[in-house]
């Protein structure tokens, strides 16, 4: 199954990764580490989290408080909408 990011997700991420780089380096790569096992995770078996925001789904990253939030498009590939913080304003990613 092939995996897609919108630009804002995208952005998100890197964003993310920015503020862990200046934390620290390793933190900054255990960050990148848990959303390669949540990306897998999520592309392996995209059905197992359920549809929480009409067909979009979520899948939490292990230890850092964030979710990849994803639906599953009518070409079988899964679109990446947000890299989510959780606890940032539920939704704020909706009018994507």
């Amino acid at each position: 199954m092939q995996i897609t990011y919108l630009d804002a997700g995208w952005n998100e991420l890197l964003e993310a990764n920015d503020w862990y780089e200046e934390q620290g380096s390793d933190i900054a790569e255990r960050f990148i580490l848990e959303w390669k096992r949540a990306n897998r995770r999520m592309v392996g078996d995209p059905e197992t989290n359920r549809a929480f925001h009409g067909n979009y789904r979520r899948c939490r990253f292990d230890v850092f408080p964030y979710a990849l939030i994803y639906r599953i498009t009518e070409e079988a590939t899964v679109e990446v909408t947000a890299v989510m913080h959780q606890h940032r304003a539920p939704g704020y990613w909706s009018d994507r």
